[in-house]
């Protein structure tokens, strides 16, 4: 501590990350010191980190352990406090945000502070890991991967770390597979690396190994969220491999251990008959996720993402019972269509006009002669008046309450929501669901239920399935 001020060290080992590093160290520049461990780089990551630090160390030798070189870069650092932050990483919002956390942390006696840890694509996930912390002699890394500080805390901030996927990985891609390898058989005694060994055989699609580590795991651990998350994985595995009753049990004792564990519940709802599945997204509602290890809620897509998905299938034929229905509804008025999909609406109504923020959506339906344009469902410039507004299939893609404030007091709304898990949903209905959510948004008329018939298409006349989506019709508030 100079002249009263607490310094602040980051900490970093990089190899090839000339692609990355910039971004990250523009994130931590303000700190007091950076200290930059390159443990064999052949590109020109240090030339990139020369802009922002002198203290690089060229002479360190990986050796398979992210604790050995952790405590490596934490032993060249001269600050009050550390922060250990990876090349594919960016500090948010700001090393000032830090230190006003470290001056808290040390007037209430933590000498760790936890960061959350999120993913810049792909699912919204999360998790809180200290890597901020004093430095003190008996807090140091431990563990050849997914390694851990000796001491935690718990102490929760609002840092984050947000990760990207850094090139550095394709030159070795294996790398986190190799090391849980050797540590499980060369360590036996070795507990968490058994749950991360099992990960790394389900991201393989390996679900009889992954079965394996994640029992073995579960025999010796008493880690709580861990042992969920494992019961979890434990439950998707069996699922995939066409074990239903062992893919339920599994899935139960993961709810039985927390019951707030969102996730698990909408697995068991998807595994569940007609009945107890609207039970359990009933539950669903109420999860919030509290003393879960990993949070992975769905993330909206990207419009790269749809556009994909439209030219790989634009044929949307399975849903013209349902737009048959709404044509009936809205008669000779005027439709504005708020996600408009490839247009396919404007062949049942007359008086047709979209928005779709998909380039590929909009290019098929002006073949096709629909009056359509390129808009986002956030901006209320796309809203133009007409008698009623559609949203098939919209609410359980995006923020359905921010988009729902767009539209205006009185209007007459068509929307349809499903009941069944699809990679781009970020949410699944009942009918209970749906008045609970909306209840203060919206008048709700009537309520149409469509299932998935034998014949692949959405069937309001045809008996209960557990796959269903459900045609509204609603006035807003």
């Amino acid at each position: 501590m100079e002249g009263g001020k607490t310094k602040l060290s980051v900490a970093i080992i990089a190899k090839n990350e000339a692609n990355s590093i910039d971004r990250c160290l523009k994130s931590v520049a303000d700190a007091d010191e950076i200290v930059i461990v390159d443990t064999g780089s052949i590109d020109n990551t240090i030339e990139v980190v020369k802009k922002y630090t002198d203290k690089i160390y060229t002479d360190y030798k990986w050796n398979d352990s992210f604790a050995e070189a952790r405590n490596y870069a934490r032993s060249k650092c001269t600050g009050d406090w550390i922060l250990t932050i990876d090349s594919d990483n960016e500090l948010l919002p700001s090393i000032a945000y830090a230190r006003e956390e470290i001056e808290k942390a040390e007037k209430n006696g933590y000498k760790t502070i936890s960061l959350r840890i999120t993913l810049e694509k792909g699912d919204r996930f999360s998790h809180y890991l200290p890597y901020l912390y004093k430095n003190d002699p008996a807090i140091y890394w431990k563990g050849a991967i997914h390694n851990y500080l000796t001491e935690d805390d718990k102490n929760m901030s609002e840092l984050t770390l947000r990760c990207w996927h850094s090139d550095s990985h394709q030159h070795d891609p294996d790398r986190s597979f190799r090391i849980l390898k050797k540590e499980v058989f060369s360590k036996p005694e070795l507990v968490r690396e058994k749950f991360y060994l099992a990960r790394e055989y389900y991201g393989r699609e390996d679900f009889p190994n992954a079965v394996w580590w994640y029992t073995e795991y579960l025999k010796i651990s008493n880690f709580g969220a861990e042992m969920a998350d494992a019961n979890l994985m434990l439950a998707k595995c069996y699922w995939y491999m066409q074990k239903g009753d062992l893919a339920r049990a599994f899935c139960l004792q993961a709810i039985q251990l927390n019951t707030n564990f969102k996730e698990a519940i909408l697995f068991l709802a998807e595994m569940s008959g007609p009945i107890n599945k609207n039970r359990w997204l009933q539950f669903a509602e109420g999860a919030d996720n509290s003393g879960v290890l990993f949070t992975r809620d769905k993330m909206e897509w990207t419009k790269d993402m749809y556009d994909k998905q439209f030219k790989a299938d634009s044929d949307m034929s399975r849903y013209k019972a349902i737009q048959e229905e709404i044509g009936s509804i809205v008669g000779e008025a005027k439709v504005l269509d708020m996600g408009c999909g490839v247009g396919e609406l404007a062949k049942y109504v007359k008086n047709y006009s979209g928005f779709d923020f998909s380039d590929e959506a909009i290019r098929i339906a002006k073949e096709k002669g629909a009056d359509v344009w390129v808009g986002d469902a956030y901006d209320k410039a796309n809203y133009k008046p007409a008698d009623y507004y559609v949203c098939t299939e919209v609410l359980e893609h995006l923020d359905d309450l921010k988009v729902i404030t767009n539209i205006p007091s009185g209007q007459k709304v068509i929307f349809s929501v499903p009941s069944f898990e699809d990679p781009s949903h970020i949410r699944i209905f009942t009918e209970e669901i749906v008045r609970k959510r909306y209840k203060d948004l919206f008048d709700i008329k009537k309520i149409t239920q469509f299932n998935w018939n034998k014949d692949g298409n959405w069937d309001k006349n045809y008996g209960f399935t557990n796959s269903y989506i459900l045609l509204c019709e609603t006035v807003k508030k």
